[in-house]
């Protein structure tokens, strides 16, 4: 086979896909676009990938149809009739001929082996050394072995297509630390780039609104903002091309500038028709690690109560929590303003631009069709001081699009009322497991393990409760998942009194504010039962039952199996 001279993204496969049937398949930018493929979704290489690969086709279809909020003098660009059509014409499957035409003005800037300016790269990029790291660099499963499990020469090098997949990764979403110093860069020192963050993408909470196709999602992704942007919101393919060093005074223009922030400078270099090796250096750093960086649509932002001033509000982007993420990422997904209570000097987070679009949508089709939203949450978090990958947060969230109305607050903070009160109980779960080593004569610590089970226990049938959540119903559906809760934490504590032991059914004498009580595996028992009762406020008052509690239980009784 000869040697490639040129790979186009507009024309040649690279964009891994699913199919509407569910299989897979690789395609090109002209057919994501073209109407001739049924995709219903990105399935790439890793979930951060997918993220990135998406901002980029959304960057393509904002500013391709950016004219199309270009009105007369005295008119005002009308959103809500632009996605009005352009719903209709994704979910009919038409070629957007618009996309079309603006990937043919561009096509020459996305050649990923053009001569001088190779896509999302610095064609002359070198160290003083000419050194040429492994392309295993940019694969973040590659230095941990994953390429050692990957046969023959796929061992230390990648086709054309998932280079670009990677490429595409590294400048959302690589992480900070030392760099190799390119020349020409005068940040360097000692022939080292010295931390600046990470990419964009890894600073925030990614947010996909994913509709029945991929092209669907991007409409749903597409809020006024991206269309209204001013002409100095570029993606990289219409600015000039980067060189070795950070671009003069780089702030972020907009969302299809961040979509597409270059935060590393990169080469890729090829022996044959494959990628063998690249080089990345610092790029484009984000301003004040990404305080009041507005632009982008698709992430929630929290608010900065050490940053802020009493001139200032400071802002920044919100990833997700991957420790309990289902319950730490409705506030900053659903919550508006006034909807929680705050600390004086606090102030509401903001969530993604995306959903305040969908939540004002009046087109009956998409409105019918999106009744409840369908997200998926994509976030990365790292080592320390961001110098390496640590894990990725990769989830999905079924919402009930009515409960985003500005006039829904009462609804939206019964949920989050809901899911501040599932954890509580939960963490009521692992302070009973500690009080129980108490009472079996160990010191108390409380058992994170036990909350955590209960939690991941709950997850599922939380979203499923969610996804239902009826708001004229609300009042009667915030009890009835309380409890749901009640139940499932009082199994888990009856399976803990089973385990338990003798030692605690005896339990010991403990002495607490000079006064001297007894603990048994009954009382920790009593003890719980008085915290769910106020972690879950909205529980019936209990009635009196003629069966002994857990309390007066034998210890035969305790550690005999259901």
């Amino acid at each position: 086979m000869e040697d490639r001279t040129s790979f186009s993204l507009v024309t040649e496969p690279w964009i891994r896909c699913q199919q509407t049937d569910g299989t897979d398949v690789v395609l090109s930018l002209e057919e994501v676009f073209d109407g001739t493929r049924p995709v219903a979704g990105l399935r790439g290489d890793s979930p951060t990938q997918d993220y990135a690969v998406l901002r980029v086709l959304l960057a393509v279809f904002w500013r391709a149809h950016r004219g199309d909020a270009v009105v007369a003098p005295g008119r005002t660009f009308d959103f809500e009739d632009w996605r009005e059509g352009a719903w209709h014409e994704a979910v009919d499957g038409e070629a957007d001929a618009t996309v079309l035409d603006y990937l043919d003005q561009h096509r020459d800037r996305f050649d990923l082996l053009h001569p001088q300016h190779p896509f999302m790269q610095v064609a002359d990029l070198h160290t003083s050394k000419d050194s040429r790291p492994a392309i295993a660099r940019i694969v973040p499963e590659a230095e941990s072995d994953y390429f050692t499990m990957r046969a023959g020469e796929a061992l230390g090098s990648l086709p054309f297509d998932e280079a670009t997949r990677w490429l595409v990764h590294t400048h959302a979403y690589d992480y900070s630390g030392i760099k190799s110093g390119a020349v020409g860069d005068p940040r360097v020192t000692g022939g080292k780039g010295y931390p600046i963050g990470t990419g964009w993408s890894g600073m925030t909470g990614g947010t996909t609104i994913l509709g029945a196709s991929l092209r669907e999602t991007l409409v749903l992704n597409t809020s006024p903002g991206p269309l209204l942007a001013g002409e100095e919101d570029r993606p990289v393919w219409e600015r000039e091309p980067d060189g070795p060093a950070e671009r003069s005074a780089p702030a972020p223009k907009g969302p299809a500038d961040l979509a597409t922030w270059q935060s590393r400078r990169i080469r890729l270099f090829r022996e044959g028709n494959r990628i063998t090796g690249v080089l990345v250096s610092n790029g484009d750093r984000i301003p004040d690690a990404g305080a009041n960086v507005f632009g982008d649509p698709m992430t929630p932002y929290r608010f900065s109560t050490n940053k802020s001033s009493k001139t200032q509000d400071v802002f920044y982007p919100r990833p997700y929590d991957p420790n309990r993420m289902m319950w730490r990422s409705l506030e900053p997904l659903i919550a508006l303003d006034g909807d929680v209570t705050l600390a004086r000097g606090e102030r509401s987070g903001r969530r993604p631009e995306t959903l305040d679009a969908l939540a004002r949508a009046r087109d009956e089709g998409l409105a019918e069709s999106q009744s409840v939203l369908s997200l998926r949450l994509t976030s990365a978090s790292y080592g320390p001081q961001a110098s390496s990958m640590a894990t990725t947060v990769d989830a999905r969230l079924d919402v009930p699009r009515r409960i985003l109305a500005p006039g829904a607050g009462s609804v939206r903070q019964a949920v989050l009322a809901n899911a501040k009160a599932t954890l509580s109980a939960s963490v009521a779960l692992g302070v009973f497991g500690g009080r129980l080593l108490m009472a079996a004569g160990g010191e108390y610590s409380f058992q994170a393990a036990h909350t955590d089970a209960m939690l991941a226990d709950l997850e599922q049938d939380f979203r499923e409760w969610l996804a239902v959540l009826d708001p004229d119903f609300a009042d009667a559906s915030m009890v009835e998942w309380q409890q749901v809760v009640e139940t499932r934490v009082r199994d888990r504590a009856n399976l803990l009194l089973r385990g338990a032991g003798p030692k605690a059914l005896i339990g010991r004498e403990i002495s607490q504010n000079d006064r001297v009580s007894l603990l048994t595996a009954g009382t920790a028992y009593s003890r719980l039962q008085r915290d769910l009762r106020k972690a879950l406020p909205l529980l019936p008052a209990p009635q009196k039952s003629t069966d002994h509690s857990p309390g007066t239980y034998t210890f035969q009784e305790l550690t005999t199996d259901e």
